[in-house]
C-alpha cells in the first residue's frame, strides 16, 4: 500500500476514494450498505447538482470494474479509518486512470486500464471512465451560454 498523497492525484480525485470504496462494498454486498448513504455523501460534498451524477458515474464504473476483476479486486473498507489515507494497487490504478482521462490523456489512461484489468481492454469500463472524465473534466473550461431570452414575441 502507498500513502494517498504521493500518487499524484488532485484533491477532487482524492475525495473520490471513500466513495469508490463504499460503492465497491455496496456492489459486493448489496444487503450490507445503502446506496443512499453514498449518494448522500456525494451530494453533501459537491451539492446535489454535481454530487448525484458523480456518484452515479462512479457506481457504474464500480460495477463494471467488479464485473471484470471479481474477487481479485483489492479495495480497502471505507469504514477502516486506520488506512483511510492509503491506497491499494487497484485503487491507485483506478484513481490514476481517472486522473489522466480528466486531463484528456487517453492513451496514457489506457495503459493504466490495461494494468488495472490485468491486460484486458474492457470497452465498457473504458467508455464509462471516459464519460465520467468528460463530465468532471479539469481541462479547459467549457463555454457556458447564458442567452436564455430566445426569440422575441411581437404582438400586432
Amino acid at each position: 500500500m502507498l500513502p494517498l498523497h504521493v500518487i499524484g492525484c488532485d484533491a477532487f480525485e482524492r475525495a473520490l476514494l471513500p466513495l469508490l470504496r463504499d460503492l465497491m462494498e455496496t456492489c459486493r454486498n448489496p444487503d450490507g450498505r445503502s446506496w443512499n448513504a453514498v449518494y448522500g455523501a456525494a451530494a453533501s460534498r459537491w451539492g446535489a447538482r454535481t454530487g448525484l451524477p458523480l456518484a452515479y458515474g462512479l457506481a457504474r464504473i464500480s460495477e463494471a470494474l467488479l464485473r471484470v476483476k471479481g474477487e481479485r479486486l483489492q479495495m480497502l473498507d471505507a469504514t477502516d479509518t486506520a488506512h483511510a489515507a492509503e491506497v491499494t494497487r487497484d485503487e491507485r490504478l483506478l484513481l490514476l486512470l481517472l486522473h489522466l482521462l480528466r486531463r484528456n490523456h487517453v492513451l496514457a489512461g489506457q495503459d493504466f486500464l490495461f494494468d488495472l484489468t490485468e491486460g484486458k481492454m474492457d470497452k465498457e469500463l473504458m467508455a464509462l471512465a471516459l464519460d465520467f472524465a468528460r463530465r468532471h473534466s479539469c481541462g479547459t473550461p467549457r463555454e457556458v451560454r447564458h442567452d436564455t431570452t430566445g426569440p422575441h414575441l411581437r404582438i400586432v
